[in-house]
């Protein structure tokens, strides 16, 4: 059995070692809007794709407000999972902060089954409410916690990573087996977003900066290719492209990945305006979505 777990993030894995190291605690911060939530949603569809458990523990976000983010995704069949208990959502918590990494396990466990993938998504107000060195210390024990339950995904505001007065941050890195750092640069172009790898415990890594975008019906793209793509074709040009590619997902892939994987397909090739041929793209998709089935 691996001791990995891919992500589902298209080209992450390949600059990661092949996803997170199982039973891992994995940061991922950025500022608003630059694709946290997505990063997130992403990783569960996939684990829930090929049969995995999913607990999505959301602070700020509703079962409502998640389902519209994975409606304009193009993931709006991720509410099938929610209904049959393959997804479990947990939202709601006491009122006192500070009870709240109790209240977090404790839900965790009681929703557990079997190998699980767990997201909380952000924990944000809890690093808010920890004042002093001893309440951080408390953070130590909570991700041994979360070892013990799955891989995780843990969401932070990149203010709540960045140094303070004290020349600490209130979330200390060293706790997470990996991190990485989501930003939005503001350019307006194509990849003006970027991913970076700033640790990740027992593996080696990219160390660079990489463009990324977000495509509906695909999520997070990671651009990892050393080689811009020269072809200067249309759009009409490429449906042999796509059409070449919806038959090889349905030679290769069968029941849910299948299905899953020919809507967003479809998603992608009813919104691809660009001049660049997606053979690249598509490529990348089928290799990441070949690992671990079954």
């Amino acid at each position: 059995m691996s001791n990995r777990v891919p992500t589902g993030i298209y080209g992450f894995d390949e600059i990661s070692g092949n996803g997170f190291r199982k039973n891992s605690v994995n940061i991922v911060f950025g500022g608003t809007g630059v694709g946290k939530t997505t990063f997130g949603l992403q990783y569960c569809l996939y684990g829930l794709n090929r049969g995995e458990k999913v607990i999505y523990v959301s602070l700020e976000m509703d079962l409502k407000q998640i389902l519209r983010d994975c409606r304009g995704l193009g993931w709006g069949h991720i509410e099938n999972y929610i209904e049959n208990g393959d997804m479990q959502v947990i939202h709601e918590f006491e009122d006192d902060v500070l009870y709240l990494s109790r209240d977090i396990i404790k839900s965790i466990k009681e929703a557990k089954k079997g190998e699980t993938r767990i997201v909380i998504d952000p924990l944000t107000p809890l690093a808010f409410a920890m004042k002093n060195k001893n309440e951080r210390k408390a953070m130590s024990r909570f991700f041994q916690e979360l070892r013990k339950l799955g891989t995780t995904i843990i969401t932070y505001e990149k203010q709540m990573i960045e140094k303070g007065e004290q020349g600490e941050s209130v979330v200390p890195l060293y706790l997470a087996d990996s991190v990485i750092e989501l930003e939005n640069l503001g350019y307006g172009e194509l990849f003006d977003r970027t991913l970076r790898i700033i640790k990740h415990r027992g593996s080696k890594h990219g160390e660079g900066i990489y463009p990324i975008s977000i495509m509906k019906g695909l999520g997070i793209v990671v651009e990892v290719s050393e080689e811009k793509l020269e072809t200067l074709k249309t759009k009409d040009q490429y449906q042999d492209t796509f059409n070449e590619y919806k038959q090889k997902i349905e030679k290769q892939f069968k029941g849910d990945v299948r299905d899953s994987l020919l809507r967003r397909i479809e998603a992608i090739q009813s919104h691809w305006t660009k001049k660049e041929d997606p053979e690249q793209l598509l490529q990348l998709v089928i290799e990441t979505e070949k690992k671990q089935v079954v």
